[in-house]
């Protein structure tokens, strides 16, 4: 079996070099590079030399993009802040020798100020590996998850996620991603008070409380605060366009 690994990226210097090492145990890195202006490319042609270049639609489309164009016959995606712990390579490749199912979720853990979230981002899965033809991307802005034919199993290894430098970085990003949301959600319906008031409290008594998000400390306080803050704010965007 011809296993291929994608990475996508823009201005990804920060994580990249840790997240290419974690994956050599592939057949194959392809890249898909949308414009950066930082040493991502530098880092890259380290590691691979199948680098191609794609202008940035939305996550989905540009990774329909990338799979057309992988050689081989099981793809494992893989974000440019994420990295493959070598419990969770071995795994891959063990599934994909015996190629009993056609895609598997991958359990991820992600840090956020120096320490691992274990509870306000428990459970956290991403469909990631998967056969070439059996799967293909929603075109969403945010967080989009293949559809795959047949039958999909899941992983014990760990996906590990580096979203954020610090609280400026997520600062940062904040405003792109609610206004991601904003458009999906107009896409949908509009936005109502019933959101605005409700929504924000509920998400932060799920993370903080049902979730345990309580026992991940202080970065933990801040994130369910920080998430609550995100649903209002991608709600009032929402309202907003309207």
């Amino acid at each position: 079996m011809y296993l291929s690994v994608v990475v996508l990226t823009y201005n990804s210097a920060r994580t990249l070099e840790r997240c290419l090492k974690s994956v050599q145990f592939a057949d194959e890195i392809l890249i898909v590079d949308s414009g950066s202006t930082d040493e991502t490319l530098e880092i890259a042609k380290i590691y691979t030399s199948r680098i191609f270049h794609h202008p940035y639609i939305n996550y989905g489309e540009q990774l329909n993009w990338a799979i057309e164009r992988v050689k081989g016959n099981w793809i494992l995606v893989v974000d440019s802040d994420e990295e493959v712990t070598p419990e969770l390579a071995q795994e891959i490749k063990n599934v994909v020798r015996e190629n009993k199912m056609d895609g598997y979720y991958l359990p991820r853990i992600s840090e956020f100020m120096g320490k691992r979230l274990l509870h306000v981002w428990a459970q956290d899965k991403v469909l990631r590996l998967f056969q070439k033809g059996k799967a293909k991307y929603k075109e969403r802005e945010l967080g989009s998850s293949p559809i795959v034919e047949g039958e999909v199993g899941s992983l014990r290894g760990f996906l590990l996620h580096f979203p954020y430098r610090d609280l400026t970085h997520y600062l940062e990003k904040f405003n792109f991603y609610t206004s991601c949301a904003a458009r999906e959600i107009k896409k949908k319906r509009k936005a109502t008070l019933f959101d605005l008031l409700l929504r924000p409290p509920a998400k932060f008594i799920k993370m903080f409380f049902i979730k345990r998000g309580f026992l991940d400390g202080i970065p933990g306080l801040i994130m369910c605060v920080l998430s609550a803050f995100y649903v209002f704010v991608k709600y009032a965007k929402a309202w907003e366009k309207k």
